[in-house]
């Protein structure tokens, strides 16, 4: 159902969609309060994303910290002036707010660098006035999002608010809308799609709704977590911006009442929330409670909600007795995601009296006077998963008993029928919940002004029924070899339903007979089909898929699945994936948000505005001295073996210590030429001395760093999540110059970060005076591969393609790995659809041959965006009479092989495992050759290095509150510990790094850097 905007509110925005007004009320500082306390009034927001556009004042470099400091919002400054950019990012430092709550970029203000709808204000300065148009603004603005022009004295002068744009939908209901059709309205929600946000929580406990209205999401999250990831999220109601994934709000749930039902409701203004005691009227902007609506006779009626509906501020519910209760279930499990059925007690409906949604009572209530309208009462139970509402008539399914309609405005009976054929039609529900139809509280009839369709999780057929008078018209079978069950859109086309895995299994009804006109993939599994107006979506294999009505083929949408519980829901011109609880084959999780793309330009894959040039002349470079022995590059070289010639001491003693802030978090070292590098994710490139770490230079990128830098012919190369490569002088530190690798700048936020849409989040590699660079999150952004002379930052080749390698599903290679070189070839892992991209490195061709089936095979937890999961080490090293060093972890880190040496192979015996393992280990992976030695420790390792003789491993044992971390020498031949030193923290990934000198440098995740010489 489409709820209208308040009347108020579309007449505002469509007078101020090309006005600027004055607000009169602010004026200069007022006595007291600070810039940014000032500055937050008119912009009407505390929390957010909000743009800067230049400084108020030329000297006011801590202006973007003051608005922050008073606020929770999230800031973006842009200015094409490079001091004050450097000023902000001054300030933001010292205050420790750069790259958590403060993003500072250099560009001209008459493109703005933020994706279409994401910002929740912008502040334009004096000086950017007239360089910015009203057009690049309201892009930039979400609907309601204001534009604020500020004075030369700090005061605010005009306001531009951006208005809701015509055609678009809210999903108000579960389902969409009281008649439980999963169908949006949406005319804005169109294919392409680009990543709009990534956003938390990451993991959400089962089962969970979720509604949408006014710009804003809210989720119901239920009782049951199965990783501990899930707990927080334990029986919580979240509200969410819509178009940024800021957090707006959290209140607990009513504990022991399960929440997969129609009993929430979202309006632009109000949030209908029911549960065992009333329903309750929460400010959607705020979350405060603003009244409450009860059972009219509870006695009689009971207190529990069970279904209810909103059309012109009446209240239609379905109440009834005591359920039931849902246990919370908690849980101390490490891993990534699991879905134990198990343990879900009361989802087989045992005892219908107190199962969950079952009622005797249908009301009527005005929402303003809380008075009651009428009262209907049955003595047979009414299941309110078959109640649904259209076209002003209720309709109610006692199972196997009658099915009735009423006037929504009287409470009259249309019509009630008991008509043996019909009840045995629809049949009686199975005894309990299946494993491949879909979760048992799931709706099972949807409506429109003409027909009832009977159909779900616990009904293997499809019914259909005249709205008018209950007549049986068709019946459908479903074929068990279908899943039994099929999910239903009903479109002005056609009723699609779609069955269960075969490629066959889904297909278009004709209302009038069941006639099937066509057949089309179906689903995988209990998630929820749901419709806009050129697609379907639902879950693939693995992934999603995108039914394109258009061409009537499928499309593959990788790295995300829907939800079972509420599939991909749309709203606003949105498409939103919701927090998933699975260890599916994905490379993406929490709260996913794609925007339509449109006509987005790809733009030139050489164009001279993407290589910036720095100060002075780029080709004269003071040299730097790499040795043999040296670390110049992550885990040492090209190919990441993580193996050095050199001894490592016999003894060692920590030498220096150097700081980041607290909860900065910085790459794995690279040390070479008697200084060591890393990078760190506020953007920040550090050079300290090997010897006593002092600081030799610190230079800045806009975005955050995820992997280390690499050295090349006294040149320094670092990949930031501002889409760039930057190359500096590695002994000053100088800006040699900085190549953009994404198509665009688009900025969006990455769980908290603001960052590219094309972030260059697996590091550099450079090689034979080439360095290598990929761009990117997902696939149906794009994904950008580029080969730069090392020199001079010119382009040799551009892959822009391999992100829809197939054109057939529109499928292709995600950027989820780190880059390196192997058997010729730039390689990273490529999402969940392509183990590994492999490209030429001569032309830059993809290897990989073309996947043209909807299938997702492989799970990532790809380290800069889920550093919790990703912080372990594998480890497949064969030495050179055979024998081969082992070590697994997990993808997520949940499951760990111990460190192993294995006898030499024989002929025929199997290999040793991969480095990088992203799948969950099973009993046996490892190979089946005799162990020489295995590590009885119980150590996981973050870091591993091969040196000669002896292994270099940072690690820890145990977990959590209880992790005790070390740096420890093993011996290879015989496995013992020569030494084991403690360290404060954990190593980052690979966080570990060996001079030709010996010397030991570490990356802790708690901000520090150590260094460690023999003693």
């Amino acid at each position: 159902m489409v709820y209208p905007r308040r009347r108020s509110d579309v007449r505002r925005g469509r007078l101020w969609v090309g006005l600027v007004l004055a607000i009169l009320f602010a004026g200069p500082t007022a006595a007291g309060a600070s810039e940014g306390e000032t500055a937050l009034r008119p912009l009407g927001v505390r929390q957010g994303v909000c743009v800067v556009l230049g400084l108020p004042k030329a000297d006011q470099g801590g202006f973007v910290t003051d608005l922050v400091k008073a606020s929770q919002l999230v800031v973006y400054f842009q200015s094409p002036h490079g001091d004050e950019v450097a000023a902000v990012r001054k300030s933001a430092e010292e205050a420790h707010l750069l790259g958590s709550r403060i993003f500072a970029d250099r560009g001209a203000w008459d493109s703005l660098h933020l994706a279409d709808n994401l910002a929740d204000a912008i502040l334009v300065a004096p000086a950017a006035h007239g360089a910015v148009s009203r057009d690049e603004l309201l892009r930039v603005l979400h609907p309601q999002g204001r534009a604020v022009f500020s004075g030369r004295d700090g005061s605010a002068g005009a306001v531009i608010v951006k208005p809701f744009p015509q055609g678009i939908d809210d999903w108000s209901y579960p389902h969409h809308g009281p008649d439980n059709n999963p169908q949006s309205a949406d005319r804005t929600a169109r294919a392409p799609y680009m990543t709009q946000f990534l956003a938390e929580p990451k993991f959400c406990p089962s089962p969970a709704v979720t509604v949408a209205a006014g710009g804003r999401l809210f989720r119901a999250c239920g009782h049951l977590a199965h990783q501990a990831n899930q707990n927080a999220m334990l029986n919580t109601l979240l509200a969410v911006n819509a178009y940024n994934g800021t957090i707006l709000w959290k209140r607990p749930l009513s504990e022991g009442f399960m929440v997969m039902r129609n009993t929430i409701i979202a309006t632009p203004e109000t949030l209908y929330l029911a549960d065992d005691r009333s329903c309750k009227l929460l400010d959607a902007a705020t979350g405060e409670l603003r009244g409450e609506i009860t059972s009219p006779d509870p006695a009689v009626d009971g207190t529990v909600w069970k279904w209810m509906a909103l059309d012109k501020g009446i209240l239609f519910a379905l109440l009834g007795g005591e359920e039931f209760k849902a246990p919370v279930l908690r849980s101390d499990g490490t891993g990534l995601g699991s879905w134990p059925r198990a343990n879900w007690p009361g989802f087989d409906y045992p005892e219908p009296r107190t199962a969950w949604a079952q009622g005797r009572t249908l009301v009527a209530i005005d929402v303003t006077t809380r008075k009651l309208l009428w009262r209907h009462r049955e003595q047979d139970l009414v299941d309110g998963r078959a109640v649904c509402m259209a076209k002003g008539r209720i309709y109610f399914l006692s199972p196997e008993r009658f099915l009735a309609c009423l006037k929504a405005d009287t409470g009259q009976v249309v019509w009630r029928t008991t008509d043996p054929e019909l009840l045995k039609g629809i049949g009686p529900l199975f005894a309990k919940q299946p494993t491949w139809t879909g979760l048992s509280p799931f709706p099972y009839v949807k409506c429109n002004d003409k027909f009832l369709f009977f159909s779900g999780p616990r009904i293997p057929r499809v019914v259909a029924v005249s709205a008018a008078d209950g007549r049986l018209l068709w019946r459908k079978e479903v074929p068990m070899s279908d899943g039994g069950s099929v999910h239903l859109l009903l479109r002005d086309d056609a009723l699609y339903a779609v069955g269960e895995s075969a490629p066959d299994a889904a297909y278009r009804i004709e209302y009038e007979t069941g006639r099937v006109l066509s057949r089309f993939l179906g689903r995988r599994g209990c998630t929820i089909a749901t419709g806009t107006v050129d697609s379907i979506f639902y879950r693939a294999p693995e992934g999603t898929v995108r039914f394109d009505l258009a061409t009537a083929s499928p499309k593959h949408i990788a790295p995300v699945r829907p939800p079972c519980y509420e599939g991909v829901i749309v709203a606003d011109g949105l498409l939103h994936w919701g927090a998933w609880k699975c260890s599916c084959p994905l490379s993406l999780y929490g709260h996913v948000c794609l925007a339509p793309a449109g006509d987005f330009a790809k733009r030139s894959a050489t164009g001279p505005a993407r290589l910036e040039p720095g100060p002075g002349d780029v080709a004269k470079v003071q040299a730097f001295p790499v040795l043999p022995g040296d670390w110049p590059t992550y885990l040492g070289d090209n190919a990441r073996s993580g193996v050095t010639q050199v001894f490592l001491p016999k003894r060692v003693a920590r030498r220096w210590t150097y700081g980041l802030p607290r909860g900065v978090r910085p790459t794995a070292p690279i040390v070479a030429g008697g200084v060591v590098f890393f990078g760190d994710d506020r953007g920040v490139v550090h050079a300290v001395g090997a010897d006593d770490g002092s600081v030799r230079w610190r230079a800045h990128t806009a975005g955050a760093i995820f992997f280390p830098p690499a050295l090349w012919q006294g040149r320094l190369y670092a990949g930031s999540a501002d889409g760039r490569v930057y190359c500096f002088e590695a002994a000053t530190g100088r800006l040699l110059w900085r190549f953009r690798v994404a198509p665009a700048e688009r900025w969006i936020p990455v769980y908290g970060k603001l960052m590219s849409t094309w972030p260059v989040a697996g590091g550099v590699v450079v090689a034979d005076g080439v360095v290598y660079a990929a761009a990117g999150i997902a696939h149906y952004d794009g994904t950008y591969v580029y080969a730069l002379d090392a020199a001079s930052g010119q382009v040799k080749w551009c892959n822009d393609s391999s992100g829809r390698l197939s054109r057939e599903v529109d499928c292709g290679i995600s950027l989820q790995g780190n880059l390196y070189v192997a058997d010729g070839e730039l390689q990273f892992a490529g999402g969940s659809k392509y183990e590994t991209a492999r490209y030429d490195l001569k032309t830059g061709q993809c290897l990989n041959r073309p996947d043209h089936s909807v299938v997702s095979r492989f799970r990532t937890a790809f380290y800069p965006y889920y550093p919790e999961y990703g912080r372990y080490l594998s480890l497949a090293h064969t030495l050179p009479d055979g024998s081969a060093l082992v070590y697994q972890a997990s993808y997520d880190g949940s499951r760990h092989t111990a460190l192993t040496l294995l006898a030499g192979a024989k002929p025929g015996t199997a290999g040793t495992g991969k480095p990088e393992t992203r799948s969950p280990l099973a009993p046996g992976e490892t190979a089946k050759r005799p162990a020489v030695w295995t590590d009885k420790s119980g150590r996981r390792y973050n870091a591993l290095i091969v040196a000669s003789g002896a292994i270099l491993a940072a690690g820890h044992r145990g977990s959590g509150a209880n992790e005790a971390a070390s740096l420890t020498a093993i011996d290879i031949a015989k496995g013992a510990t020569l030494w084991e030193i403690a360290l404060p923290a954990a190593a980052v990934r690979a966080g570990a790094a060996v001079d030709h000198q010996g010397r030991i440098v570490v990356a802790s995740e708690n901000g520090q850097i150590l260094a460690f010489a023999g003693e």
